[in-house]
């Protein structure tokens, strides 16, 4: 246990450089949530409770908690995550940067539609939205909203390569990378 202390004092610290929280209470929440996610390895929130030092005495408890915290509109995360993701691409200014477009389904009711920045061989989701959708397609202007979010947030002056796989071969939308001075590598289809 000595170590997941270390590491939520750690997490304590670094997030609450941000002056956005609206009660410290959440902060102290997601830093435990964070310990529980990279001790485990897992997504599941009743295997993030044994890395969680607190007064409960069920782990239900902790459940509950994290699933308040999930579940509050008060939270508002994306100016949150946002800061924290400027922050770590401060270092990054001038460099190249692989940015992802990926649609995933749930339950074929929602789809989620992620930009993510690609770092040592992992997707790091730098904005993303979900939407009441039946299908993984989704129209241009969802995905122009988000890049021009992600543009926001990327390091000026970085040279952006973005990557998408064959279904967002779009006029629309290879030109509004053009207008943002992105390049493109998508993977299309032999006949197309």
């Amino acid at each position: 246990m000595e170590h997941t202390s270390f590491l939520y004092d750690t997490l304590v610290q670094v997030l609450s450089q941000h002056a956005h929280w609206l009660d410290l209470r959440h902060l102290k929440t997601v830093a435990w949530m964070m310990v529980g996610l990279i001790h485990s390895s897992s997504i599941s929130l009743y295997a993030w409770t044994p890395f969680v030092v607190s007064r409960a005495q069920y782990s239900q408890s902790t459940v509950r908690r994290f699933r308040r915290w999930l579940d509050n509109e008060k939270i508002e995360v994306q100016p949150l995550y946002g800061r924290l993701m400027h922050q770590a691409m401060g270092s990054w200014f001038g460099k190249r940067l692989s940015v992802a477009l990926d649609t995933s389904m749930l339950w074929n009711t929602y789809g989620i539609v992620r930009l993510s920045v690609m770092y040592r061989g992992r997707a790091v989701p730098l904005v993303w939205c979900v939407l009441a959708h039946g299908s993984a397609t989704v129209a241009y202007e969802v995905d122009k909203e988000l890049l021009d979010k992600a543009a926001k947030q990327l390091p000026h002056a970085c040279q952006v390569v973005f990557l998408a796989d064959r279904g967002f071969a779009d006029t629309q939308l290879l030109g509004h990378l053009k207008r943002l001075g992105w390049h493109f590598r998508m993977r299309l289809k032999a006949n197309f």
